[in-house]
């Protein structure tokens, strides 16, 4: 018999989602119609910004804002070491260079002490990460973005309903975006979005997503086809209606999770900031060598071998041959201590609102008897 599995992410989906697609199926309008705008419509206003553009992805949401804010060849953007790639090779596409800074070993998001030293003349832009759905600290990087007139753009695609300090991420800088794959807490499937509260640099982030196109096929700027399509507007309206139910279940699955494993010597659950609403999008824990005798990748394989799925979110950017390594401009490990040690020892265990009791039971189970059995005494 063939052991289930129990995957790290999967989509809340009912027979909703599926009557939503059918619907704009036979209605034969399949982009540029009343779904995705009336998603656009309602996604700014639970998140409580004025403008809303759907894309048929957050790295492309990365990309269309940052054009729009026109970061380009010879500027420096700020990003953390930590984070999906396309929150750096987006601003490569335009010609820009991401530039690294390490991260906050508690909350695993930009570490704002390290960004000052960061900045040049050159430097356009701030990306903060909300990482897992924690926010970043939004105070301290809108000091030093004023301070250097630089712009800020939230990367939250991971952070739907989180909040920081009883605010919405996501209006916090110029503008944010949010991604829509299957893993977050919402899904289209793909897609994504950018939310902002300026209604200009809405405007541009719509024309450069329908390559810059003024009128019927007339062409001033720049631009490449960002659309989302109607399929996952419909689908993404629906998902918005679970949205709150869907991170309140993450949480209580989060809480869970902590109560237990906190208890297992060796194991870090997360740190969550008192001013912090978090929507654990994904669930960290690290492993601390100093307690426990097992390498982080032997962790996961044992989990495998048990039916669990877990994984590091994300490597080191700076390590990355896309990024320097190999490479005579390779980029030393010595400027990046926290971000090094988290990609030694972190991973995430599955966390979605279908997760059973008896799923998270034999999670918990499973990882303490792999920390006990390679404790160090």
């Amino acid at each position: 018999m063939t052991k289930k599995i129990i995957p790290l992410a999967r989509p809340w989906f009912d027979q909703k989602e599926v009557r939503a697609a059918a619907k704009v199926v036979k209605s034969g309008w399949l982009i540029s119609g009343p779904s995705v705008r009336r998603f656009e419509q309602e996604f700014a206003k639970k998140i409580k910004t004025k403008y809303a553009v759907a894309v048929n992805s957050g790295s492309s949401a990365l990309l269309v804002v940052q054009q729009a804010l026109g970061i380009g060849p010879g500027d420096k953007v700020i990003v953390p070491n930590m984070t999906f790639v396309s929150t750096a090779s987006s601003s490569l596409y335009l010609g820009a260079t991401p530039v690294f800074a390490d991260i906050n070993l508690k909350t695993y998001c930009i570490d704002v002490n390290d960004i000052e030293k960061r900045i040049t003349k050159r430097t356009k832009a701030i990306i903060p990460v909300h990482y897992a759905g924690q926010a970043a600290d939004m105070d301290a990087i809108i000091r030093i973005a004023k301070k250097y007139k630089l712009k800020i753009i939230e990367d939250a695609a991971e952070a739907h309903l989180a909040k920081y300090k009883g605010r919405m991420v996501g209006g916090f800088g110029d503008a944010s975006i949010f991604s829509f794959t299957p893993s977050k807490p919402m899904t289209t499937g793909e897609g994504g979005i950018i939310v902002t509260n300026n209604k200009q640099l809405a405007e541009k982030c719509r024309m450069i997503r329908n390559f810059c196109d003024r009128a019927k096929f007339s062409y001033a700027e720049l631009g490449f086809n960002f659309r989302m399509p109607e399929i996952m507007g419909a689908i993404g309206l629906v998902q918005l209606a679970k949205l709150q139910k869907a991170v309140a279940m993450r949480r209580k699955i989060a809480l869970r999770y902590t109560r237990a494993l906190a208890k297992i010597d060796g194991i870090i659950t997360p740190f969550v900031e008192d001013w912090q609403s978090m929507n654990f999008q994904l669930y960290t824990i690290r492993l601390d060598p100093r307690r426990l005798n097992i390498a982080r990748d032997e962790f996961i394989k044992k989990l495998s071998a048990g039916g669990i799925q877990s994984r590091l979110y994300y490597p080191c950017l700076h390590s990355q041959e896309l990024f320097g390594k190999n490479s005579k401009n390779k980029i030393s490990d010595r400027g990046y201590p926290n971000s090094i040690i988290f990609s030694k020892t972190a991973l995430s265990l599955p966390i979605y609102p279908s997760l059973t009791m008896k799923e998270q039971d034999n999670i918990i189970d499973s990882i303490r008897k792999i920390a006990v059995k390679f404790r160090n005494y």
